[in-house]
């Protein structure tokens, strides 16, 4: 495999649906294989890990991750922990100049020793997680009473909500700086990330209340969705003012149809995309949506949506139909995943590994708009040598 391009070069290239010097093999290894594997997760921050994966001859990208939502200045935070009815309770409470909202989950021993948060954009990979977390994956299986619950908390909701300011700006902006510039020294593509909207109507409030809202009270799920959107749309704007973003990743795992369906779906997430989609496009970055199901159901359309690239494209567990979206969507989108990582790459033999590689390589990357991605990630339970495997069999076939 003869390499003429640069990393960022090539992955530009095949989203641009453009020759490229061949198919690009996107690695993402989560922070969770520094406690995996310490043999071989030796780094102390994301540069190092990217130069880890671009010495194996993979692509990797540079983030800034965007900043958690900024409190109203007169909004006053109490946390605590009690001991109910043989379990643990963490309350946080937020006392906002319209009235306290609160949010009550169960402490579990799995809180402390699985659940880490990797959004530090300089720094450690990941950090454990700190009690109740306001926008977290953990809260909702655990939760015994919602931030949001109902229309009457959304002027309260208003207050948690707001872009940084003053230090927290300043700070943010230097550790932004400071990745755009290591990304350029690497040449890999620079990716700001998280944005997402409905996956805060799972996190915030009791879903299955606000799914039967959907239809019955339409006004509160479009306020609560435009109070999330407003916020995250200025943020993004901030990061996208000072230059140099390729790409902006959209947490979308919960924008499906088996929690939206087709109706819901195209009424209330996909115009707030599409307006976050023309800002990206107006600073000349794309647009990613990170989903790993539901895409072939809504196919027709993402097809006419703004979004340029489908991140975590997944046969196995999402059960895609990739040479479907190939033939609908990869004449103008690009799609980035093929491989489970859980279930198909940490049990593979070389030879599954190899035959899957060349079958992907063969059926998705003709004309461009393919990136080989490991979906959602390289997570604990996946052997090193696999990973090796994996980038010998890419190096074959590509």
């Amino acid at each position: 495999m003869k390499t003429t391009m640069t990393s960022r070069e090539r992955i530009l290239a095949t989203c641009a649906h453009s020759p490229t010097d061949h198919v690009p093999l996107h690695l993402e290894v989560h922070p969770s294989y520094l406690q995996y594997d310490p043999e071989v997760a030796t780094w102390k921050d994301q540069f190092e890990r990217t130069d880890a994966l671009l010495a194996l001859g993979a692509d990797a990208m540079g983030e800034a991750w965007l900043p958690d939502p900024a409190f109203h200045p007169d909004v006053r935070v109490r946390s605590w922990r009690e001991e109910k009815l043989n379990e643990v309770l963490l309350t946080k409470e937020y006392e906002t100049p319209a009235g306290p909202l609160r949010q009550v989950i169960k402490e579990t021993p799995d809180l402390y020793t699985w659940h880490k948060i990797n959004r530090n954009t300089r720094g450690p990979l990941a950090d454990l997680i700190d009690g109740v977390g306001l926008l977290e994956d953990v809260n909702p299986s655990r939760s015994m009473e919602f931030l949001v619950k109902g229309p009457d908390d959304l002027e309260r909701m208003r207050y948690l909500f707001m872009p940084p300011s003053g230090e927290k700006l300043d700070r943010w902006r230097e550790d932004a700086q400071y990745a755009r510039k290591e990304a350029e020294k690497r040449s890999v593509v620079f990716l700001a990330r998280r944005t997402f909207c409905g996956s805060a109507l799972i996190w915030l409030t009791n879903f299955q209340e606000s799914v039967c809202a959907f239809e019955s009270d339409p006004d509160f799920v479009g306020e609560f969705l435009r109070i999330i959107h407003k916020w995250q749309m200025a943020t993004l704007q901030m990061l996208l003012e000072f230059g140099g973003i390729d790409m902006v990743t959209r947490f979308g795992y919960y924008d499906g149809p088996d929690f939206w369906g087709r109706k819901y779906f195209d009424r209330y997430l996909r115009p707030l995309m599409d307006e976050e989609a023309a800002l990206v496009h107006q600073a000349g970055a794309l647009l990613s949506q990170q989903q790993s199901k539901g895409l072939t159901q809504l196919a027709d359309i993402y097809e006419k949506m703004g979004v340029d690239v489908f991140r975590d494209v997944d046969p196995v567990q999402g059960k895609e139909d990739l040479p479907f979206l190939k033939a609908r969507l990869g004449c103008t989108k690009t799609l980035m995943g093929g491989i489970n990582g859980d279930l198909e790459l940490a049990s593979a033999s070389t030879g599954q590994i190899d035959r899957r590689v060349r079958e992907l390589i063969e059926s998705m990357a003709p004309g461009g708009g393919f990136i080989l991605h490991v979906v959602p990630g390289v997570y604990t339970g996946i052997p090193w040598r696999n990973v090796l495997g994996l980038v010998q069999a890419w190096k074959r076939n590509a």
